[in-house]
């Protein structure tokens, strides 16, 4: 497909492709290029940079797919007169830590941060739990750690989190297929999509732009887990496996966490390092949670193994009741001839029988850590902890990690949720640099907004969110709702140009226009509590419209706050802080905060909750209003 973005013959932009005399030219010595020179190099060692320059950025054409463009990557480094200056500056920190810092003004306490993680870390800690409070450069100490430390990996939440990364310490990123346009397909179809995903098994389709383990005249490309080499087929290389080998022989490598869960447990290419950096750590529970959390769909089996859930089944609670019909589905599936298949079909087959085996021996040794939620659509099991999964699943492939975030909370039930040993964790708290007289909080309280009470206090919200919104005129805004049903009202009611909101299809789309605004918006959201930078102009107000209590009628929260009362309470803080944390990147930062739920009071008094809310949210709380 000739879209004039990209070389219809290789799928590189054109001003970088590989047919045009223009395009870059890596160094002669290189051992692992996309030209291809050597025909059958030698496998190099783990965890050697590729030398071919590389950048992390993805270009992404009209159907959103990226390419992995070989331009000039460079990690951050100070130069050396100023490392001179530093070590004057600094006399008490070691040469390495300054060596190794990537940039050339440290902010206030980075230097000491990374100092006693890395006196813990010699000490023999297994585990390093950093809660510190945005502002104090929490990215840059993992860069340092990282580099101290090689190879690491350093896992974020998001994709976006991951570029942030990338963009900022010049780390290769290593995302999935279908972030790849397939040079195959002539860039119409994403990798996920490509020939070599649809092709049955059967008819031994190998593309020409992918890898195997034979040598071949494309040169190697990476070495597996399990120490095999890998080798591409020819000069032209998939855009998707050209990132991932240069990630595979990076001594430092960018994951999220979806993919890190997925690659690391099943396929292997990456192998143990010696420091993992789990960044925005508070939300590691859920990812674990999820990743564990198997869903059956009715339409789904009944498609692929012509079976049906007994509608007499959805009402069965106990997990142990539902053995022997998942082994039922089991034997179904393992019955199936995948040979004629198309490879991603056939992959999820695979992918199902292999999840509902690790299913079936959680169900049978501890069922009482499942639980069952059934709807029309089909049955999920979902688990109440993780702490006995997270070695296993996650932590076994490094030897030393560091948790970061700025919303930790309680270090003992953080480590027991994740099922640290408290003799192997290091705890370090860093507090937020930010004057709480530049993120004031207001109780503007309407009246409690639980569930029960939400239609009578509703209609008392509008005047106040008027008020506010009328007080900020010339101000960017966010107003955060925790559910759609609450995001529709508010934007129902307040008959302004200025409303913003979105759907879940265009989260991302809507958040960039509010951006990119310079008009005074006001974003009404669901979804913004995380994950989202909005500096100065960006937003300099915002709106707690209601407290984010997990939702109850999810039977797997349910279940595990009556186990637990401290888990909901802490989940619920957690959002609150992490929502309150939005507006408010920088030390000269400004962002106003008003609470309109009365339900706040009840975190700010009750015991499970008080315990947990921190001084640099209390201290910001403006009295007698």
């Amino acid at each position: 497909m000739d879209n004039g973005f990209f070389c219809s013959k290789c799928g590189m932009i054109l001003s970088n492709c590989k047919c045009s005399p223009r395009r870059w030219k890596p160094p002669q010595n290189n051992k692992r290029s996309s030209s291809g020179r050597d025909r059958f190099t030698s496998p190099q060692p783990a965890f050697k940079s590729s030398s071919r320059p590389k950048s992390p950025h993805q270009r992404e054409d009209h159907h959103k797919f990226s390419q992995h463009i070989p331009v000039q990557r460079k990690e951050t480094r100070i130069t050396s007169a100023r490392l001179k200056e530093l070590k004057k500056i600094y006399p008490n920190v070691e040469v390495e830590i300054l060596e190794e810092f990537p940039f050339s003004n440290p902010r206030k306490g980075q230097l000491e941060i990374i100092s006693r993680l890395k006196e813990a870390l010699e000490q023999g800690y297994r585990y390093l739990v950093l809660e510190a409070g945005t502002g104090t450069g929490k990215s840059a100490v993992a860069a340092t750690l990282a580099r101290m430390y090689q190879p690491a990996y350093i896992l974020t939440m998001t994709k976006q989190l991951q570029g942030q990364y990338a963009q900022e310490f010049g780390y290769p990123m290593v995302k999935g297929r279908g972030n790849f346009a397939c040079l195959e397909s002539s860039l119409e179809f994403s990798c996920d999509m490509g020939t070599c995903q649809t092709t049955p098994s059967s008819q031994e389709f190998n593309c020409e732009y992918g890898v195997t383990k034979s040598a071949f005249e494309g040169g190697y490309a990476f070495q597996d887990a399990f120490g095999g080499p890998l080798y591409f087929r020819s000069e032209n290389h998939c855009p998707y496996w050209d990132q991932k080998a240069d990630s595979v022989e990076s001594n430092i490598t960018l994951m999220n966490y979806d993919y890190a869960l997925l690659e690391l447990n099943y396929v292997k290419h990456f192998g143990k390092r010696e420091l993992m950096v789990l960044d925005e750590a508070h939300n590691l529970e859920d990812k674990l949670m999820r990743r564990l959390e198997v869903n059956l769909s009715r339409q789904r089996l009944e498609k692929d193994v012509r079976k049906s859930i007994p509608r007499a089944m959805m009402e069965y609670e106990d997990p142990v009741e539902w053995i022997l019909y998942l082994e039922s589905i089991y034997d179904a599936y393992a019955d199936l001839s995948v040979k004629k298949l198309p490879k991603n079909q056939a992959d999820r087959v695979n992918s199902t029988k292999l999840r509902l085996s690790e299913l079936l021996n959680n169900l049978e040794d501890h069922s009482e850590n499942w639980v069952v939620d059934a709807d029309p659509q089909g049955v999920s099991f979902k688990p109440l902890r993780v702490d006995s999964y997270t070695e296993n699943r996650l932590f076994q492939y490094a030897e030393t990690c560091l948790f970061m975030s700025a919303t930790i909370l309680d270090k003992n039930l953080f480590s027991q949720w994740l099922g640290l040993e408290p003799d192997e964790v290091c705890y370090l708290e860093v507090p937020s640099p930010f004057p709480a007289g530049s993120r004031p909080v207001h109780m503007n309280l309407a009246g409690k907004m639980s569930q029960r009470l939400l239609k009578r206090t509703a209609p008392k919200t509008i005047p106040i969110l008027e008020k506010i919104i009328k007080h900020h005129k010339y101000e960017k805004g966010l107003i955060h709702t925790h559910n759609y049903k609450c995001q529709e009202y508010v934007t129902k009611k307040l008959a302004s140009s200025r409303i913003m909101n979105h759907n879940s299809q265009n989260r991302e789309y809507v958040l960039h226009e509010f951006e990119k605004s310079r008009e005074p918006r006001i974003l009404v959201s669901p979804s913004m509590s995380e994950g989202v930078d909005l500096p100065y102009e960006q937003c300099q107000f915002q709106v707690i419209y209601k407290i984010p209590f997990p939702y109850l009628g999810d039977p797997q929260v349910n279940e595990r706050r009556k186990q637990d009362p401290r888990w909901y309470a802490y989940k619920t803080v957690i959002t609150l802080l992490q929502a309150y944390g939005r507006g408010m990147r920088a030390e000269d930062d400004y962002c106003e905060t008003y609470i309109l739920d009365s339900n706040i009071r009840m975190l700010m008094t009750g015991k499970m909750y008080r315990n947990l809310i921190p001084r640099f949210f209390k201290e910001a709380i403006v009295r007698n209003e």
